[in-house]
């Protein structure tokens, strides 16, 4: 009965769907001390999870933040994680039980980012269960995988590429994690990576490189990439009935069969006329 709406201004509405009025609204930057808006505004997506709003606000006073989805009392909310990205919260399993996994952003920029930062939260708590510090993405923006048996896929652009880390649960109840491997060739700007049969997919054209789509073993393994040819850069990218279902970033779309060996397309479609492109290449230059 209820839809939930997050603002590049920070501005959190839960809506009724029956009456099309807000059943309460926040702002998730101002609420928590925030000042002036981060350079590319709020853009992180809002996860529900049982009775729970989650939500990753990273202004001073809450890295992470979770709401009664009703009502929109906070239940939770974490410490500063350190300096802020674009990233939304994502769930993985660790030994049976699900985990909040919310990336922050290196300070620096390139490769000389440091101080990164991924940590895994228990999401009806808000308990900082472990975390990875030797990940270092200046501004991050996917979100982490669940790649299957504790394992955590993270990606990011600006030189950071790929890493792939193990969380296990100690006979304590404490947790452990281990860096499995990490590959520069293999990474996303803005959108995470789709796992299919053990493989990564990926848009990996950033600002320093253009891979185009990029294929990755589960084991971290670079299978085949696209370049510019075709180019896909910061587009969409979804698997349904077996099939990978993207956009160039540009004018196309473009259906794919997932496989290791090649890329193959089977078809593609402009969707965006060339004026619609002049639109949006003159709204960037503007922004």
């Amino acid at each position: 009965n209820f839809v939930y709406s997050w603002g590049h201004n920070g501005d959190l509405y839960c809506f009724n769907i029956n009456t099309h009025k807000p059943t309460w609204n926040k702002n998730v930057w101002t609420d928590f001390g925030g000042g002036q808006l981060p350079r590319w505004a709020i853009t992180q997506c809002h996860l529900v999870y049982g009775d729970l709003l989650i939500l990753a606000s990273q202004a001073p006073q809450a890295g992470v933040v979770a709401y009664e989805k009703l009502t929109g009392n906070v239940k939770w909310t974490t410490p500063s994680l350190g300096p802020l990205g674009y990233v939304s919260p994502a769930i993985v399993k660790v030994n049976g039980e699900d985990h909040v996994v919310m990336i922050t952003a290196a300070a620096g920029r390139g490769m000389s980012a440091s101080g990164g930062k991924v940590a895994g939260i228990e999401p009806l708590t808000g308990k900082i269960l472990w975390e990875y510090t030797n990940w270092n993405c200046a501004i991050p923006v996917p979100g982490a995988v669940d790649a299957g048996e504790g394992r955590v896929l993270i990606t990011g652009g600006y030189y950071a590429g790929a890493a792939m880390i193990k969380v296990e649960k100690k006979n304590d109840g404490s947790y452990s994690v281990t860096e499995l491997f990490k590959n520069p060739d293999f990474g996303a700007h803005t959108q995470p990576p789709i796992l299919y049969n053990r493989y990564f997919y990926a848009q990996y054209s950033t600002n320093e490189r253009k891979d185009g789509l990029v294929c990755m073993s589960i084991d971290g393994q670079v299978k085949w990439k696209t370049g510019r040819a075709p180019l896909f850069d910061k587009g969409g990218l979804l698997i349904a009935d077996g099939l990978l279902i993207a956009t160039d970033g540009m004018s196309k779309l473009y259906l794919i069969q997932p496989d290791p060996t090649a890329f193959k397309p089977i078809a593609s479609s402009d969707v965006l006329k060339a004026e619609q492109m002049e639109d949006q290449r003159f709204a960037a230059q503007n922004w």
